[in-house]
């Protein structure tokens, strides 16, 4: 019995492609060709075998050891396995310029480690090759091999690999913004099952400045309960100060993976209620109603059942209507920064922000875009706040522009 094959067998199926130029690595026994996804378990090292002598030892069986392996792939979704096994494709081309013996390779020693970030330092960004080291990493853990990756040597060069690394990053994504939605929306039908759906995602992840990866399917062929949504999660109508909200349990986060955040929206009222994210849900709800078990939350009906709704098929549709009416590119994650920068001006605080959009810190604010709008309307809102302070406290009318300043 495969052990390792065994437990990958448990994963969607998938299969693996002839690799490109930049992706050919010298042939052995140690690392099969196979699905990114799959290297992290079965490319392996001599080292590797450490692992099944373990089971072995202990006298537990090869189907539970294949249920091990199966559990700790779980503990990382596919695309997150996908990008480790990116990492382990690097490091082994590394590996292979250089000659480095496959006993060597496993545990990767700090001057191994050191080398392979020093030489990419310069050819791709920092971030990018953090990443690769995080695969590494996962790759020693599911292995039970030591980790010398948080070596002081390494850590200095991660911060030489960001300055080397600038040249390559990407410019700023731009914000969603109240044009770009009005302009989907008159491109939709919001009566017809796709069309709901559609308005429904562009309104939740701008008002709930949520990500769409945690919304929408990555690809049909990938729905996981375990990481999407369904119609059956906890969904929750409310009443606060007068406006309606919304929460809709999500099952998975990137930030806290399977604990599952919440998806919190507020009604919208005034000039903008065109745009209200708990109305957009309660017709993609009415339009898309009954649907059968385990059926993912923003799937639509069809004349010939229900189609999951994909990340991919979102942002096609609405890219071509921002395209139409001559918006700036926008991309995935325009949403949330859109949806952030909405709250930030205004005078949302950072605190309530950070808790609604899922971040585990005030990181957030490295997405913020038009600083020169939201940073002098935050500083008016405070110096107005002091003055109708003083003016209370001195008997004097509330409005600056009432007061004589020649007295």
């Amino acid at each position: 019995m495969d052990i390792r094959r065994a437990a990958a067998a448990g994963l969607p199926p998938k299969r693996a492609r002839k690799p490109a130029s930049s992706n050919i690595i010298e042939p052995s026994s140690f690392r099969p060709l196979v699905p990114a996804d799959r290297r992290l378990l079965l490319w392996t090292t001599p080292f590797s075998a450490n692992a099944h002598d373990e089971f072995e030892a202990a006298g537990l069986p090869l189907d539970l050891e294949a249920r091990v392996f199966q559990h700790l792939l779980d503990t990382q979704v596919d695309d997150t396995r996908s990008s480790y096994g990116a990492g382990l494709l690097r490091f082994t081309q590394f590996c292979d310029r250089l000659r480095i013996p496959e006993r060597d390779r496993m545990p990767a020693s700090r001057a191994l480690l050191s080398g392979f970030v020093a030489e990419a330092a310069g050819t791709c960004t920092g971030k990018c090759i953090r990443n690769w080291l995080n695969g590494l990493r996962a790759w020693h853990k599911l292995n039970g091999a030591v980790w010398n990756g948080n070596d002081t040597w390494i850590s200095s060069l991660k911060i030489s690999a960001d300055k080397k690394g600038m040249r390559f990053k990407r410019p700023p994504r731009g914000p969603i913004t109240l044009a770009h939605l009005r302009a989907l929306r008159a491109v939709l039908d919001i009566s017809s099952p796709m069309g709901a759906a559609v308005w429904s995602v562009a309104l939740a992840a701008y008002g709930g400045c949520r990500r769409l990866g945690e919304l929408l399917l990555k690809t049909l062929s990938g729905f996981s309960t375990t990481h999407d949504t369904t119609r059956e999660t906890r969904i929750t109508f409310n009443a606060v100060n007068g406006r309606l909200t919304c929460g809709i349990k999500l099952v998975w986060t990137k930030t806290t993976t399977i604990v599952g955040g919440e998806c919190i929206l507020t009604q919208i009222i005034g000039v903008d209620s065109d745009l209200c994210p708990v109305q957009a849900f309660r017709n993609h709800l009415r339009v898309n109603h009954t649907p059968p078990p385990d059926t993912p939350l923003f799937a639509f009906r069809t004349p010939k059942g229900w189609r999951y709704l994909t990340k991919d098929a979102f942002i096609t549709t609405s890219s071509a209507a921002y395209h139409a009416a001559g918006l700036d590119l926008v991309f995935s994650h325009s949403y949330r920064i859109g949806g952030s920068l909405a709250l930030l001006s205004a005078g949302v605080a950072p605190e309530i922000i950070m808790k609604l959009g899922g971040w585990s810190s005030l990181c957030f604010l490295l997405y913020w875009r038009r600083l020169q709008e939201v940073i002098p309307m935050a500083i008016s809102r405070a110096w107005d706040e002091r003055i109708r302070e003083f003016a209370k406290t001195h008997g004097h009318p509330p409005d600056i522009s009432s007061l004589s300043l020649d007295d």
